[in-house]
């Protein structure tokens, strides 16, 4: 016992210095500990707007796919969910901000271009889900983004550079090898027959074999139905780039965003009604209320999320780093393939998609320094205005 005391007695006579070093040290830990996660929360919180594009785009993905999934028809659903939208955006637009939401801020063309084609855009896109996987529809609509700046061109009068060239052939033969694999097989094994001789007939079938195992492109030829998918999905694409154009006009005139919403999804639900109803003459059948009203009334409060995400995204980040965000549509399409139905993309797929993808990063990017230019010149600009004011 006596022993024991002493050991006792001995460790409560420790150094203070020994006992003062292990607390510094333990608080330089949790200093370091909390510093780094103050760094990350900082980071995370500056570039916040990604982070509400990424989920956003996501959530829209899911969305579309689910309409795969259900057994009714999509417009049906659409019903549903563009009734959801027109209601909060009606109410938002005239009871809460008091806006006129059927006022054309005097652009009646841009108005009328922005309802129409947003409308295009949104129906052609689901038409196009009948027909093609989601991961083909969101790489063919993605070249909208090159689509409008050669519309811009030719209707805002932009000058037409060599970036523009480079990213249009991109675009072009992205789509051609995301879209129409069998024709580049066939033209890529007929010019190695026209370039090799007959003695080496035997190479020719060996090489054109190691083609058609790297592309992995089925034998049996596309339906006429897939073509189909893939001319709504441009369709999709060209309504998307001209009412880019129009929303850019209308946005000079301080045409507020929830009235633009508004006048889409309005329009949208007028257009789907008439389809369903003229449907149903050919094709009776009773409404999906079921699912219109669960996974309808589900879908358009996503995307009503999505909305807000989105508009965000916008008072945080460039337009032109959200368009090259909403390349992720693809991804997450594959992936939903791949997760729900084992479904997978050949190589060259993979190749045609990072062209049409790097095309729109390339505009993106020299649209990005063309407003800083511009700001940079503004600003210069106001400062010699101040010192001179008779200029």
């Amino acid at each position: 016992m006596i022993v024991k005391n002493e050991e006792i007695q001995q460790q409560q006579r420790a150094p203070l210095y020994s006992v003062s070093a292990d607390l510094l040290e333990k608080n330089k830990k949790k200093e370091f500990f909390q510093s780094f996660l103050k760094i990350v929360y900082h980071r995370l919180h500056e570039h916040s707007g990604i982070w509400y594009t990424v989920v956003a785009n996501f959530i829209f993905s899911c969305c579309t796919f689910s309409l795969k999934l259900i057994p009714a028809d999509m417009f049906d659903i659409m019903i549903a969910r563009f009734i959801i939208q027109s209601i909060v955006f009606g109410i938002y637009a005239a009871f809460y901000k008091h806006y006129s939401v059927f006022h054309t801020n005097g652009q009646p063309l841009a108005c009328m271009l922005n309802i129409f084609m947003s409308s295009g855009t949104n129906l052609s896109y689901l038409a196009a889900l009948y027909f093609i996987p989601l991961s083909d529809i969101n790489t063919i609509k993605y070249t909208y983004i090159v689509w409008a700046a050669v519309l811009s061109v030719i209707f805002l009068k932009d000058r037409f550079k060599f970036i523009n060239g480079i990213s249009l052939c991109l675009t072009l033969i992205g789509l051609i090898l995301a879209t129409r694999p069998h024709f580049f097989l066939e033209t890529l094994t007929h010019i190695i027959d026209w370039t090799s001789s007959s003695s080496v007939v035997s190479m020719n079938t060996t090489a054109a074999t190691i083609i058609s195992t790297i592309i992995n492109v089925p034998t049996v030829t596309s339906s006429t139905y897939y073509y189909l998918g893939v001319g709504l999905a441009s369709i999709s694409a060209l309504t998307k780039a001209i009412q880019m154009i129009a929303r850019k006009q209308l946005i000079k005139t301080k045409q507020p965003h929830s009235v633009m919403n508004f006048q889409f999804t309005f329009s949208a639900l007028f257009v789907s009604l008439i389809y369903s109803i003229i449907r149903r003459f050919w094709q009776p059948e009773p409404y999906p209320w079921k699912w219109m009203s669960t996974v309808g009334v589900f879908i358009g409060c996503c995307q009503l999320l999505t909305n807000v995400f989105v508009a965000k995204a916008l008072k945080r980040e460039s337009v032109q780093l959200i368009s090259i965000i909403g390349s992720l549509d693809i991804v997450y399409a594959v992936l939903l393939q791949f997760i729900f139905f084992h479904q997978t993309k050949s190589l060259i797929f993979y190749i045609g998609a990072s062209l049409i993808v790097l095309s729109a990063i390339i505009l993106s990017i020299d649209r990005h320094m063309a407003i800083r230019s511009e700001r940079k010149n503004e600003k210069i600009n106001d400062k010699e205005a101040e010192i001179d004011p008779n200029l």
